[in-house]
Formats: C-alpha cells, sequence, structure tokens
C-alpha cells in the first residue's frame, strides 16, 4: 500500500488510457472502411487514426507533468508502440490510411524528449548549489530519505568553516564565497564515486559517505587549518589572506531506523556533533552519540523556557545584600533572577542560564534584569539618603556585544537610573568573548559612571598585565576560595594576596560565599573591604531589600 501514492496513481491510469488507445488504433489499422460512424456523423479512418494519436500524445505529456521520470519511461514506451503498430498496420495493409497517427506520434515523440531533457536540466538546477556546484539542501533530502527508505547504511558528515559570519563581514560576500567553494574542492578529494556533498547553508557542507573506508580517517586529512590568498577581482587592490578551520560532526546510521530517523534528525544530530568540536584544540572531529541527543533536546527545552519566561512573566528578581567587613553597612544587593512557572514550580538558574549563553537569549535576559531591577530600585534611591549600590551580572556576550553600552544608555536616560548606584559584573571569560570590544565597552561605562566589578576572581586566566590596564572598580573573591581559610593555610596566603592585588589596582575587594563567622574574622584581618554571603544575607525579594534599605543598624 505504501506504493499507491496518488503520484502513482495517477500513472497508473494514464498508462490504462494509453494502453486503450493503442488498442483503439490496432483496431482501426484492421478496419478496411475508409469511414466509420459516429452517430450520424461519417469521419474519414485516417482522421480517426489522428484523433486516436493526439489522444495518447496528450496522455504521455501528462504523465511526464505527473512525473518527469518515470512518467517519461511510461510515455516513451506507449509511443514507441503505438508507432511500430501503426508502421506495421501500413505495411500490412499496403495503405497510408494509418499516416497521420504515425506522423502524430513521431511528433509527439520529438515533444517528449524534448520535455525529459527540459525537466531534467531544470531538476539538476534545482538540486545543485550555485556556487560550490554540489548538491543543495533540497538535494540532501533526497537522497537521505531515499537512502532511509531503502534501508541503506551510510555516514553523513556535517562540516564547517569557522567564524564564517567574521570573515564575510570584514573581507566581503566574495571572499566568503570563494573560501567555500575552496573548501568543497578541498573535500572533493577524500570523496569515492558514490559518495555524495551538499551545501546545506552559508558555511555548513554535509557529506553523504557511503560504506566502505573510515570517514574519519578521510576527514582528518583536511580538517586542519589553513591559510587560503583570495585573488582580488580589481587588479589595483591586494590579494586577501585569509586563516581558515573547520569542523566536522559525525553521525553513522544504519538500519533498522526508527520513526525518529528523517533527513532532518539526522542532519541536526550532526550539527549537535560538531557544535562539541568547538571545545576542542585540535583534531576537531566528533561522533553523535545518544548523550549529546540529550543534551541537545535540554538545550532546546531550556532555550523554550527562556522564550515563554520571557514573554509571560515567568521571570522575577530577588536581591543578596553586600556589607562593610569591618561595620556591617549595608553596601548594596547583588541582584540575581529567578523563575516560577505557572505550575508555582521553580526552576533554578542552573538549568536555563548556561543554556540561555549558547544562544542570544542570554542578552534578551541580561536587557530585563538590566530595566527591571533600575525600574524597581529608581524610586528607592531616590527616597534614601545612603549611598547603595546595585549590582547586575552581565554575560560575556553581552559586554561584548558593539551595541550594548548605547543600549544601556537608552535604558538608563528611559528611567533616569543614577549610573553612580549602577555596578555590572562580568567574569573573566567576558574577555575571550570579544577582548577589544569588550575592553572598549568597560572604558565608555566608566566615563559615564557606571561601576564594573570583576567576578569571581582568582578562577580566571586573564593576565595581571591586562587587569591592570582595565578601570575596574571591584574585584569579588569566588566561594571557592573562602571556603577554606579556616583550616589551609596556603588558602589564607592566597586570598591575602589576592585583596592585597585588588588594593593594588585601586580595586575594592568583596568576598562571596561567606558562610561562617569565623571567615568573616579572617577576612577583616585581611583588610577585605565588603561582604556577601549567607552568614549575614540570603537572597530576599524586593519588598524586603526595600525595607532593608530604610534599616540603620544590622549588628555584628
Amino acid at each position: 500500500m505504501k506504493y499507491l501514492t496518488r503520484k502513482n496513481l495517477r500513472l497508473l491510469i494514464l498508462s490504462l488510457l494509453g494502453i486503450g488507445c493503442i488498442i483503439a488504433l490496432r483496431y482501426s489499422g484492421k478496419n478496411p472502411a475508409p469511414f466509420f460512424q459516429f452517430l450520424s456523423l461519417k469521419i474519414p479512418s485516417n482522421t480517426k487514426n489522428g484523433i486516436i494519436s493526439g489522444s495518447l500524445s496528450l496522455i504521455c505529456f501528462l504523465l511526464v507533468f505527473t512525473d518527469y521520470k518515470k512518467g517519461f519511461r511510461i510515455g516513451l514506451a506507449l509511443n514507441l508502440i503505438s508507432g511500430a503498430n501503426l508502421l506495421f498496420g501500413m505495411i500490412m495493409s499496403n495503405s497510408i490510411i494509418s499516416m497521420p497517427g504515425l506522423v502524430t506520434s513521431i511528433v509527439s515523440l520529438v515533444t517528449l524528449v524534448t520535455f525529459y531533457s527540459f525537466y531534467r536540466r531544470l531538476a539538476v538546477s534545482n538540486l545543485t548549489d550555485y556556487i560550490t556546484s554540489q548538491g543543495n539542501r533540497r538535494s540532501y533530502v533526497k537522497e537521505i530519505n531515499e537512502h532511509i527508505e531503502a534501508k541503506k547504511s551510510f555516514t553523513l558528515a556535517c562540516i564547517e568553516l569557522e567564524d564564517f559570519k567574521h570573515t564575510n563581514d570584514v573581507y566581503g560576500i566574495q571572499t566568503g564565497d570563494y573560501l567555500i567553494k575552496k573548501t568543497a574542492e578541498k573535500l572533493s578529494s577524500i570523496l569515492d564515486k558514490k559518495d555524495k556533498m551538499f551545501r546545506i547553508t552559508g558555511s555548513k557542507l554535509a557529506i553523504l559517505f557511503e560504506p566502505g573506508e573510515s570517514p574519519e580517517e578521510r576527514l582528518k586529512s583536511v580538517i586542519i587549518p589553513e591559510t587560503i590568498i583570495v585573488p582580488s577581482e580589481d587588479e589595483t587592490l591586494t590579494e586577501t589572506t585569509c586563516n581558515i578551520s573547520l569542523g566536522a560532526g559525525v553521525v553513522y546510521s544504519h538500519p533498522p531506523y526508527n520513526y525518529k530517523n528523517t533527513a532532518s534528525s539526522i542532519l541536526r544530530n550532526a550539527e549537535t556533533a560538531l557544535a562539541a568540536t568547538r571545545n576542542l584544540a585540535d583534531n576537531r572531529i566528533c561522533i553523535f552519540n545518544e548523550n549529546m541527543e540529550n543534551n541537545d533536546a535540554k538545550q532546546r527545552e531550556a532555550e523554550f523556557l527562556v522564550k515563554e519566561g520571557l514573554k509571560n512573566n515567568y521571570f522575577y528578581l530577588v536581591y543578596q545584600p553586600q556589607f562593610t567587613t569591618a561595620e556591617k553597612k549595608l553596601r548594596g544587593f547583588e541582584t540575581l533572577i529567578r523563575c516560577r512557572k505557572p505550575d508555582c514550580s521553580i526552576v533554578s538558574p542552573v538549568d536555563f542560564i548556561p543554556a540561555a549563553e549558547k544562544s542570544n537569549l542570554i542578552m534578551k535576559i541580561d536587557d530585563f534584569v538590566l530595566q527591571t531591577a533600575m525600574r524597581e530600585f529608581k524610586p528607592v534611591l531616590e527616597n534614601n539618603e545612603k549611598e547603595l549600590i546595585i549590582s547586575i551580572n552581565i554575560s560575556a556576550k553581552t559586554m561584548g556585544s558593539k551595541d550594548f553600552v548605547s543600549r544601556l544608555k537608552s535604558f538608563i536616560d528611559e528611567i533616569q537610573f543614577p549610573t553612580d548606584s549602577l555596578e555590572l559584573e562580568i567574569t573573566e571569560y567576558s574577555f575571550f568573548e570579544s577582548l577589544e570590544t569588550t575592553i572598549s565597552n568597560i572604558k565608555q561605562l566608566r566615563e559615564m559612571g557606571v561601576h564594573i566589578a570583576l567576578d569571581d576572581f582568582g578562577t580566571g586566566y586573564t593576565s595581571i598585565k591586562t587587569l591592570m590596564t582595565l578601570p575596574i572598580n571591584i574585584l569579588k573573591i569566588d566561594k571557592s576560595l573562602i571556603d577554606d581559610i579556616e583550616t589551609s593555610q596556603s588558602m589564607r596566603d592566597v586570598v591575602d594576596s589576592v585583596i592585597y592585588m585588588g588594593h593594588v589596582m585601586n580595586c575594592e575587594v568583596v568576598s562571596e560565599g561567606v558562610e561562617k563567622e569565623s571567615q568573616i574574622d579572617i577576612l577583616n584581618e585581611h583588610k577585605c573591604d565588603f561582604i556577601q554571603g549567607f552568614i549575614w544575607g540570603k537572597p530576599i525579594d524586593f519588598e524586603e531589600a526595600k525595607t532593608m534599605c530604610n534599616q540603620e543598624e544590622f549588628g555584628i
């Protein structure tokens, strides 16, 4: 029943009509009468042959339009049988009565071949990428579906030029097209005769490997960094030198297939494996496994939660207080995001922030936190004589984006929030995302009066030289360094060195994750400026934070 599709049903009906026409032609060729009667109308026999042959030609054209490959083969067979039948009748009857039908068959045959040739070229064009001259995504879907239907084993590799968007932006689309073409040529060198290559989209290519020599070994020979010189179309301009590197995600697919196996799902699995190669230093080839599929599903689920949360107000803010170490005076609050679903279940930030950081959704979350925190605390700051700081965590992607400063400035102008009460917390990872833009943004923010805090200090790899050149106000010591200062002299020495270094850099120092009075005593002894932790204050909602702002004494 799976072969009884609408297209095949139309082909069958047209084929039966064509066979009926051939039978009618054969019967009319045996009739010696010069006329045949249709009601009261007498029609010459040769005209009858022409009418039937014309009907057969129309049926053959409809076959080609239904399916240009199968229809052409069926139509060609019908035409050849019809022509041979008419020619045989003319010879045997020694008469030219079938000549109109024979001429119609010959014209139909030529037209059929012309139609087929046109449709074949059109089909090839529709399945070919114009830059690489390889298959396009439509061709990929067709080939993979055919392999799945035939229950064939195959291997799919998804290959991507890294940082291709940057290359396009800096050097232009022509350079990008040239690199894609050269990459396709390079990959073609490892293909066997039966293997096929496709350009999926942008800088992403896919290779369908038929069973044979290990695709991994062949890919290793081409998945290596390379410098390519791009010639200039204008003789007056110099050549462009581009460094390109490739990554490959590989999926092995074997029957029996389950209902999940489609061209799209297999490509998605290959792309999931490809994404994992970005964490590899070399040999950037990754084989897909089920754990990756689970991680990919979790990523999509988390992204969906973030989108729904931003749209339907699942997110809200809590605030953790910060105090001076020596006197326990309120410095301000660190802003923390939380998520409450409609069923009132709480989703930990650990379950959605990492997923958001892998996409641009983290920038939308940052915008939400910035605007919400500033709107909530604007009236509190206006009605309070204390100089309080509202500290907000900013992701590396946001801090490294070129439009962040202008975006933040528009928020500040709209809300009329005092910049000297705003502190942005960044991590050392921010400098790896986009170093030049991040440093430029930090300097512009400091000129606006915004404070900058370096979070998790002592756990990253930013050079001291880089840190010394940045206008940072605050260093925050990570909880992992605080946990053992009571029992480990070496850890106390490390914390003391970090605090000293912060003061040398003209920064104040905040210790995070402080949970014991004994830790406070040691930090006070080492002249740590501020304390943040459960010992003096857990994260609280806005109303409690507002009440705390009006409180004068907190006790030590």
